[in-house]
């Protein structure tokens, strides 16, 4: 009986010393392997930037006017607030941007930031979906540069990590 143990206990170790270690390390080998490089070209499909928001009066502004700055074309680009149900002037700040093409989209109770962004994409009219935190502030060419990559049909994400 105590053989059952020990064996669950050592596989418990293996699986977490693959998870961390093992399968990281495969996907190095599998990209060393690979030596195709990814198509890259200059496209303007439609994208849509989900900032997922909750009280963020302070800072959504400049998120906002940063986003607003991106290089792309304006008529390919979508710009979302994913509000989970802020309690502050988030959303009145966010509202007070729609004339410049931003739209709000606010979840009717505190479900989280997930259940925000997922309204979000329901809402979502872009084939690319770009998601972005209030805190981050996105170069100028950021969108541009992530498309690029999707003009290789075997491209079905682009991390900026």
């Amino acid at each position: 009986m105590w053989y059952v143990v020990e064996i669950a206990f050592w596989s418990s170790i293996g699986l977490i010393v693959y998870a961390y270690a093992g399968y990281p390390l495969a996907l190095s080998l599998l990209a060393l392997w690979r030596t195709r490089r990814v198509e890259k070209a200059e496209v303007s499909p439609p994208v849509t930037v989900i900032v997922t928001a909750y009280n963020e009066e302070t800072r959504i502004a400049d998120k906002l006017e940063n986003t607003l700055k991106l290089v792309y074309p304006r008529s390919a680009l979508e710009i979302l607030v994913a509000s989970d149900c802020s309690t502050d002037k988030t959303d009145e700040i966010v509202q007070s941007y729609a004339a410049r093409g931003v739209k709000l989209v606010r979840s009717p109770e505190r479900m989280g930031k997930e259940a925000a962004q997922q309204l979000a994409v329901q809402a979502a009219k872009g084939e690319i979906l770009v998601f972005s935190d209030v805190a981050t502030v996105l170069p100028q060419d950021a969108i541009s540069n992530i498309v690029r990559n999707f003009h290789d049909r075997t491209v079905g994400c682009v991390s900026s990590e």
